[in-house]
């Protein structure tokens, strides 16, 4: 659970190191995770953590890269909506919410 949380914590950072134009470092610390979700036991909760960290790093090429705005911001409600997916597929897994 702490991993899930320390994910989630790196998501928000990302997201909010847009007026740093997201450093090459915060990308990196999103894609780390890669690794715990792979070996994730619930089927779902890999699907939504690697999508996640996909949409994550599409998020922050497209910003840096320039892309128009509603696009960006169409991907960063995208990645909103998957990042309470993943929490609340974590914290039901781990009894801390019922479905």
């Amino acid at each position: 659970m702490n991993k899930l949380i320390e994910f989630d914590n790196t998501v928000g950072t990302l997201g909010d190191s847009m007026l740093s134009n997201m450093p090459e470092q915060h990308i990196k610390d999103v894609q780390q995770f890669r690794e715990y979700f792979e070996q994730h036991t619930d089927a779902k909760l890999r699907q939504l953590g690697l999508r996640l960290i996909d949409d994550c790093v599409a998020f922050a090429y497209m910003f840096r890269m320039g892309v128009d705005y509603s696009k960006v911001f169409d991907k960063s409600l995208e990645i909103g909506c998957l990042r309470e997916e993943v929490m609340q597929r974590g914290l039901r897994l781990n009894g801390g919410i019922k479905a």
